[in-house]
């Protein structure tokens, strides 16, 4: 049996090609589809909505304005999220004023976890999730997006890379790092649960 993201990337390919031509409803589909992803995306580099509504309004801006040089990607949504991380970190970083901006050492990459009551509850339930908030802090902002879109969005390595800006063996490398991190300092039991909490997608 197929899995139903062959279909629905053609479809994301039909409707992108038909955009290019000037299609407004496939550009409202393309809007409708990835607005919602982008800007809880967006939300983990700046808690500020209005930017992150913002950058969203300006990178459909400039699709549609650029739409006839604009090339057909294989892959509409890393396009769309590589492009939208890139145009949120310059405006974070024009914010913070950072005249010679390097994203490697100066962004910002929360995330919060969520622990269910069905997963935990009682008073254990709280320290739980102050230690695997905690732990999850430890991680620089580079390990948390790559565990947000490895876990969350279920991206490949390929794909992280290519949001990210970077090579494939970097992405396998940070996400090494950072499971090594979780590994040294979490229990066998509260890391296990950290991994429930990942694969259901518990954090925001």
């Amino acid at each position: 049996m197929q899995t139903p993201y062959p279909n629905f990337s053609e479809s994301e390919n039909l409707h992108w090609k038909a955009f290019k031509t000037g299609d407004t409803a496939s550009f409202s589909f393309l809007y409708q589809e990835y607005s919602p992803g982008l800007y809880n995306y967006g939300a983990k580099f700046s808690m500020d909505k209005d930017l992150i509504k913002e950058c969203i309004q300006e990178l459909f801006v400039q699709l549609w304005t650029k739409r006839n040089s604009i090339g057909i990607p294989p892959h509409v949504k890393n396009y769309l999220y590589k492009s939208y991380r890139n145009l949120i970190l310059k405006k974070v970083a024009q914010l913070q004023k950072h005249r010679d901006f390097d994203e490697t050492e100066n962004y910002e990459f929360n995330v919060s976890l969520d622990v269910e009551e069905a997963l935990i509850d009682g008073e254990r339930r709280k320290a739980v999730s102050e230690q695997l908030q905690l732990t999850i802090s430890g991680l620089t902002a580079r390990q948390r997006e790559a565990i947000f879109l490895k876990f969350y969005e279920q991206l490949s390595y390929e794909e992280i890379a290519e949001i990210m800006g970077i090579t494939v063996k970097a992405s396998y490398k940070i996400m090494a790092r950072s499971l090594d991190f979780l590994r040294d300092n979490l229990s066998k039991e509260d890391l296990l649960l950290l991994y429930l909490i990942f694969s259901l997608k518990l954090f925001s």
